[in-house]
């Protein structure tokens, strides 16, 4: 009787700056399957998608750039400055997103793999993507660190840094439900080392 695979999957979490591509990159460089849930999300609202046609209803064509593709930068813009507005996106986008999530998790089954690794900030245990992980990685990083690194990343002065974490607050509370907690305040090896060994619990 051939052996049923069990497949582990993982969501990587954290705020801003915090680490989390690098982190990505640790498992794709092992060959494990890794998604972008943030690559996903922009490819959901694409132009004549169902969550473009969604996103145009409730937030208007003045979010649209002359081709009529979804400006990001004025759609964050709104989300930014109002907490119902950014709810209302999620609304939008993250059941098709969770449909993705499981889309990919059964077609890496199908190719025999036994682990996959998603990430993306908002993946929580409270929340109906995190819920249907089985391991939430969430890296944590001083506050210094993470304003020093999004300002070299975004080209933006620290004021505007500061302010774009200001808005992942509820963020932070996901340390609290995560399975392992990485603490990414030295070096890219360290990071590398840490996740080495949560690699190693979750491969026996």
């Amino acid at each position: 009787m051939k052996k049923k695979i069990r497949m582990v999957s993982i969501g990587i979490s954290g705020m801003m700056g915090s680490g989390k591509s690098e982190a990505l990159k640790f498992f794709r460089n092992r060959k494990i399957p890794s998604v972008d849930l943030d690559l996903e999300s922009k490819k959901l609202i694409k132009k004549d998608t169902l969550c473009y046609k969604k996103i145009i209803r409730k937030f208007g064509y003045a979010i649209l750039n002359k081709n009529l593709t979804i400006n990001r930068k004025k759609l964050r813009e709104i989300i930014f400055n109002s907490e119902q507005k950014r709810m209302e996106l999620n609304n939008i986008v993250h059941p098709e997103l969770i449909k993705r999530v499981k889309a990919i998790s059964k077609a890496n089954l199908i190719k025999g793999k036994t682990m996959v690794v998603f990430e993306g900030a908002l993946i929580s245990k409270k929340t109906k993507m995190g819920s249907r992980l089985d391991k939430i990685i969430f890296i944590d990083s001083p506050k210094k660190l993470l304003i020093k690194r999004i300002v070299k990343r975004y080209s933006i002065d620290e004021k505007s840094a500061i302010k774009l974490l200001n808005t992942q607050k509820n963020i932070k509370k996901n340390r609290n439900s995560a399975d392992f907690i990485i603490n990414n305040d030295k070096t890219l090896n360290k990071l590398n080392k840490q996740l080495h060994l949560i690699l190693d619990k979750l491969s026996h």
